[in-house]
């Protein structure tokens, strides 16, 4: 039979992407739709939520535009993938209704979540890899139980932002196993609902089934197909956690393998042959898209979108302010004139958030710099921020894995700005394998379907052709020298901003 091509459904933190691919791995059509979030006024400020119809309604529109958009000469779309942002989650009724549908930047559940971890941190984080417990599930599930027991009574169902999808596409309920990790449901250990855990937090038990990636969840219901155009009977796979997804996009599969997915956020995930847990509870332990792989992350946080930020506000006067700013980047040189940025992150340490300073430093009186700071070299010392930031989350994993890192690939949406492959390879001082589109995660969930297709044998089959299509860089000797002292700096003015009272 031929095989028409592949519909990639990416629900991410800061859109719904939806992409076709024709069978050779190539994008011949895009489209996406902005989140919209709803207004709550009986939940905390910082609560976000959607509204389920208008959230589906306009995923039906993603869909039916990237279709029209695609050549006609390739068909029908053969298979779905669909992945999402790690930490969103649906809740449903028995009558397969929507309670709540909230992102991973939902923190209603703060209160309940320090509630849990003043009593079960150590062992949430043993069983689950993951803490604060009020960026997960059991956390929001704990809010509606306090704050709205009519509507927790009713929930029967719940799903990740993914499963929601493929459960809209087919009607079948299905839990993807890296998701369900990051949702803080699962025992990593044994890959199995933490059903243990959630008595103790006097939480009811999970019994859905779980799927592994790159298996068949259902296939297209004619409700669906009515609503997005798509052929009834088309198969769907739940592709896992989009994190993930960009390490199986990149090849990176084997223990010792880094892969960082520098896009809105930048994590940095290493492959492990069992979990591995920081002493200090600083980073996270999930399950990678490979049914016998895990992986510990150290994120370097919302570098991207922090980028995005400051492009907005100190470029806002251009046409495309990120794009000029990623441009402006390349006239500075190394060390950016003596500007030094911290916008985010530096190691990961999830056993003790808050607020931190941050912002743009220079030497002054300004006279006395090098030379007078200008705005390239605000955008350049942007960039070494983040890959600052993302090499000390790289070292910070080798420290909890007791690995030193084999290989380090890269991708994602900050590698297109040309200035910024670079300077991480010269910041590290090590060779780096870059993906060979900037959407490692499109392309990772696009080889989950591919595998459905029969196209690959298993996901390390696909892992392998990824990785065979990555491209090398190396660093420059006489950078890395200088970013290494630079390097250096930028740790101690770190630590320095941390120890600054908020």
């Amino acid at each position: 039979m031929i095989k028409g091509p592949v519909l990639v459904i990416d629900a991410g933190s800061s859109r719904l992407r939806c992409h076709i691919f024709d069978g050779e791995g190539t994008i011949v059509a895009s489209s996406a739709t902005e989140w919209a979030y709803l207004e709550e006024p009986d939940a905390p400020s910082m609560a976000r939520s959607f509204d389920p119809q208008q959230l589906w309604d306009g995923i039906c529109l993603a869909i039916r535009q990237c279709a029209a958009d695609a050549p006609t000469s390739l068909g029908v779309v053969s298979c779905i993938a669909v992945t999402s942002q790690r930490q969103g989650v649906v809740f449903l009724d028995a009558a397969g209704n929507e309670i709540y549908a909230g992102p991973n930047m939902d923190l209603r559940a703060v209160f309940e979540g320090a509630a849990i971890d003043e009593e079960f941190r150590e062992h949430v984080y043993g069983v689950t890899g993951h803490l604060p417990s009020f960026f997960f599930t059991p956390a929001k599930l704990r809010w509606f139980q306090q704050q709205r027991p009519k509507a927790y009574g009713r929930i029967a169902t719940v799903l990740t932002l993914a499963d929601w999808l493929a459960w809209r596409l087919t009607g079948v309920v299905a839990n993807e196993v890296t998701l369900a990790g990051e949702a803080g449901l699962l025992d990593i250990g044994s890959r199995q609902w933490c059903n243990g855990l959630l008595r103790e937090l006097e939480l009811p038990e999970r019994t859905g089934p779980l799927v592994k990636s790159g298996v068949v969840a259902g296939n297209v219901s004619g409700h669906a197909a009515s609503a997005t155009g798509l052929a009834v009977g088309v198969p769907v796979t739940i592709a896992g956690a989009d994190t993930q997804c960009g390490l199986l996009g990149m090849g990176v599969a084997e223990t010792g393998h880094v892969g960082v997915v520098a896009g809105w956020s930048a994590p940095v995930q290493m492959v492990t042959a069992q979990p591995k847990l920081s002493p200090e509870m600083r980073t996270w332990a999930g399950c990678h898209v490979l049914d016998d792989g895990w992986v510990a992350e150290s994120s370097a946080g919302d570098t991207g979108n922090a980028y995005q930020w400051l492009a907005d506000t100190v470029y806002g006067d251009r046409s495309d302010p990120f794009a000029d700013m990623a441009i402006d980047a390349s006239f500075s040189g190394s060390g950016a004139n003596g500007a030094v940025a911290f916008m985010g992150n530096g190691a990961m340490d999830m056993g003790s958030v808050g607020m931190t300073y941050g912002g743009l430093m220079f030497p002054v009186p300004l006279n006395a710099a090098t030379g007078k700071i200008q705005r390239k070299d605000l955008a350049r010392a942007a960039l070494e921020s983040t890959a600052y930031a993302i090499r000390a989350n790289i070292e910070q994993l080798e420290a909890v894995t007791g690995q030193s890192a084999m290989s380090i690939s890269l991708g994602g949406g900050m590698t297109r700005t040309a200035a910024f492959p670079k300077i991480l390879v010269d910041v590290l001082g090590r060779d780096v394998l870059l993906s060979s589109l900037p959407d490692a995660t499109a392309i990772g969930t696009f080889l989950c379907a591919k595998t459905v297709l029969g196209d690959f044998r298993d996901l390390r089959e696909a892992a392998a052709h990824a990785r065979s299509d990555m491209r090398l860089l190396q660093p420059d000797a006489r950078n890395a020298a200088q970013y290494e002292e630079y390097y250096k700096g930028w740790i101690r003015l770190s630590e320095s901003l941390r120890n600054i009272e908020l």
